[in-house]
């Protein structure tokens, strides 16, 4: 497992047979969602709204499992202490 860069992506759609969503805009719309193999399963993770176009991942027949904001929901203390230390760490960083 690896992520990439946005603009990459559609090079690399076709490759993937799982694909992890957790930007909370529309990114996967038809350009990118045509090129996943019909076979493929997108969960997406993000924050409402999400990042995918599910009515044109239905109507291309892909599969996608809408877990929006997973982590707040099923382990809100452990998600917000790693949000927290991850703040921490970019203050930190930048001297504030």
């Amino acid at each position: 497992m690896h992520g990439i860069s946005i603009s990459s992506l559609p090079s690399y759609m076709e490759r993937f047979n799982i694909i992890f969503n957790t930007i909370p805009a529309m990114i996967l719309d038809f350009k990118l969602l045509s090129k996943v193999q019909e076979n493929s399963l997108i969960i997406d993770l993000a924050s409402r709204p999400g990042g995918v176009d599910f009515e044109t991942a239905r109507n291309l027949g892909r599969k996608v499992i809408w877990a929006l904001s997973l982590p707040g929901k099923v382990a809100p203390d452990t998600a917000g202490d790693i949000m927290k230390e991850t703040i921490v760490n970019i203050l930190e960083e930048l001297g504030v």
